[in-house]
């Protein structure tokens, strides 16, 4: 009796303790200059006391157990000392500036992923910089506290941390002399929708539907992936598509030393019909590669890239390395990556094979040769060359048929309105900020036009739950991605549209400010590599805007225009030693009033651009760097930093 009795008493303890969010931890960073909020759960009514630098405040949890105190301000401090909350200790606490730094895939690329990673992680001994990284968890339902714990900046914890965030909060601890604390919380490939409140969507009319639409998508969607396989099984049987054996004709058709004299020459991606086909049925696509010594022998993943609404089965040098068709949610429209035994690799020529079940001629590789993932030292030299051979045709579908044909649910948690800000944003609110880095917007490039009032209500809302007042917001322009075009008029390309967004917002939202880094991407990833460029940018801006110190954090910056017969003055703002980087002024268009862009030829003349073509006797419009890739873009100022892209025009 007496042994129940005392785990009894024991119990009761534990449940009483003061518990505290995973932001509270060892290491931890608390804002300077601004009352600190120091929060948690405890049974109903218990009192819990806080103690830190001196200052002790009290509170009683309210009938829900939750409790806050406010901890007055402080100076920074890097003298380690300990924050306790009821019996709970907190160890090595610095003051300093905090910083929430999120978005998707160009935020949460790591310093392992990034330019220099060896010499960058060996080099990174900051104990005074301290890092915590949101582990991924989008949901729907509201969530009280994320995964992570604080650690101190070295080789170990920094490999796989935020590079853009590293290197932004490297330069601010250079320059500040203070600790920092950079909180990472993103995920790669996902819209801004996922990371605003869904209340806040809902304010918004030209999102309000779809997104409601997609979180109930999200909701019914284990029992449209139950019943999807058995519907689309009884689909392919009536229309007879099917996925069929190899044909007895076909086997050997993977292998290293099949002979091909019979297979098309091809450039993909294309569809099937784009070369020449009527019908779906089965592909076979053949590429050769010539890999270096230093491949030989290691394994490697396999970028198939998007091969959507088919089956596919992919071989390297004559072995099966993978196949997809039936991974839910996507099912048959997922990316293909797939893993290249090392003991199938070698020095030399190698051989892809892929077998390709398609029900239409509406279906095709998505395949690009640079984006392979090919061990090659010149990714651009890969090409996009094959050989192609049809095993078997199936009958045309009618377009009745194709319209009865059974759709998976391709939403993905990650993407459902709302579902970040509820894992991975609504926890750490109200913990102390500075304020926030936001690298994101290629998810949203297609829907450009909604970008604006998407990022503007994202920002006032995050403001408004954290009660901080206007915190700064810094935002990275999307940089230069994808094979540069030589035409002057682009007006299929979406990603100037959501760079025009995010300028926008930086004029028109108080305390938001932006990094330009238009030069720094590349044609064959999403991702720039030079994330020292990113956050080094980022902190100027920081720097300048955020903490009064006499630096450029801006490139040129467009102002007007004023038309002098057949030539146009542009005139910029940040232009001290305006300056056309690396030869003569490139990538301004010029148009009339037809609104047909052709290439223009630009001068500077002091702190303005001069745009004329003899062929645009009264020009009406200029754009610059008004591309995907805008590649070899190249006016910049004095302090080395690049013009945003512009256009006068509003067509």
């Amino acid at each position: 009796m007496l042994r129940t009795l005392s785990l009894i008493f024991f119990s009761s303890l534990a449940l009483a303790e003061a518990r505290l969010p995973a932001l509270f931890s060892d290491h931890m960073v608390l804002q300077r200059n601004q009352p600190v909020p120091v929060w948690g759960q405890a049974d109903n009514g218990e009192r819990v006391t806080v103690e830190f630098a001196g200052q002790v405040k009290s509170t009683t949890a309210d009938a829900e157990g939750r409790w806050k105190v406010m901890l007055d301000a402080m100076p920074a401090s890097a003298e380690p000392r300990t924050l306790k909350a009821g019996s709970i200790s907190f160890h090595d606490v610095v003051v300093g500036e905090v910083w929430l730094c999120s978005g998707q895939s160009n935020m949460g690329m790591s310093v392992g992923e990034s330019a220099d990673a060896d010499r960058e992680v060996a080099a990174a001994d900051h104990p005074l910089i301290r890092l915590f990284t949101v582990a991924a968890n989008p949901a729907l339902k509201p969530v009280v506290d994320v995964k992570g714990a604080w650690s101190l900046c070295a080789s170990k914890s920094v490999r796989p941390f935020s590079a853009a965030a590293y290197y932004f909060g490297r330069k601010l601890q250079e320059e500040l002399r203070v600790p920092v604390g950079l909180i990472h919380s993103s995920i790669g490939g996902t819209p801004i929708e996922a990371w605003t409140r869904l209340e806040v969507l809902h304010d918004i009319p030209a999102v309000a539907t779809r997104s409601d639409a997609e979180v109930a998508e999200m909701i019914a969607q284990p029992e449209v992936t139950r019943l999807f396989p058995a519907a689309r099984a009884a689909w392919e049987e009536k229309h007879a598509v099917r996925p069929p054996a190899i044909a007895e004709s076909a086997k050997g058709w993977a292998d290293f030393s099949a002979e091909t004299t019979d297979w098309k020459k091809v450039r993909l991606p294309a569809q099937w019909g784009q070369q020449g086909f009527k019908s779906g049925g089965v592909f076979w696509i053949r590429k050769e590669v010539e890999l270096p010594t230093t491949a030989a022998g290691n394994p490697f993943g396999l970028n198939l890239v998007w091969i959507s609404e088919q089956y596919d089965t992919a071989y390297w040098n004559g072995e099966e390395i993978g196949r997809a068709a039936d991974l839910p949610p996507e099912f048959y429209t997922q990316q293909r990556r797939y893993q290249v035994p090392g003991r199938l690799v070698k020095a030399g020529r190698n051989v892809i094979a892929v077998r390709i079940v398609s029900a239409t001629e509406k279906a095709g590789p998505w395949v690009s040769g640079h984006q392979l993932g090919l061990p090659v030292a010149d990714v651009s030299k890969v090409g996009d060359e094959w050989l192609l051979r049809q095993e078997s045709a199936f009958a045309p579908l009618t377009p009745a048929a194709l319209a009865a044909r059974p759709k998976p649910s391709r939403m993905v948690m990650r993407n459902v309105p709302g579902s970040l800000y509820t894992g991975m944003i609504a926890p750490l609110v109200p913990y102390g900020l500075r304020g926030v880095i936001w690298y994101q917007g290629e998810s949203n490039a297609p829907r450009h036009a909604e970008y604006h009032p998407l990022l503007t209500a994202m920002i006032q809302d995050w403001r408004a739950q954290w009660g901080q007042g206007d915190f700064p917001f810094v935002l990275q322009q999307l940089v230069n991605n994808g094979l540069p075009y030589e035409e002057a008029d682009r007006p299929r390309d979406s990603w100037p549209y959501l760079r025009e967004a995010q300028v926008r917002v930086a004029d028109e939202v108080p305390n938001v400010g932006l990094a330009v880094g238009i030069e720094l991407g590349s044609r064959y990833t999403i991702h720039p590599e030079s994330k020292q460029d990113v956050g080094h940018r980022l902190a100027l801006v920081a720097l300048e805007k955020t903490y009064g110190q006499a630096v450029e954090s801006s490139g040129p910056r467009y102002i007007e225009m004023k038309v002098d017969g057949p030539v146009v003055r542009l005139a910029f703002s940040h232009a001290a030693g305006l300056q056309a980087k690396g030869g003569e002024l490139r990538r301004f268009a010029i148009a009339g009033a037809d609104r047909k862009f052709v290439w223009a030829n630009a001068r500077i003349e002091g702190d303005s651009v001069v745009v004329s073509n003899p062929e645009v006797l009264r020009p009406a419009a200029v754009r610059y760097a008004w591309a995907e890739n805008p590649e070899g873009c190249n006016l910049f100022n004095g302090a080395g930093l690049p013009a945003s892209p512009f256009r006068t025009d509003t067509w």
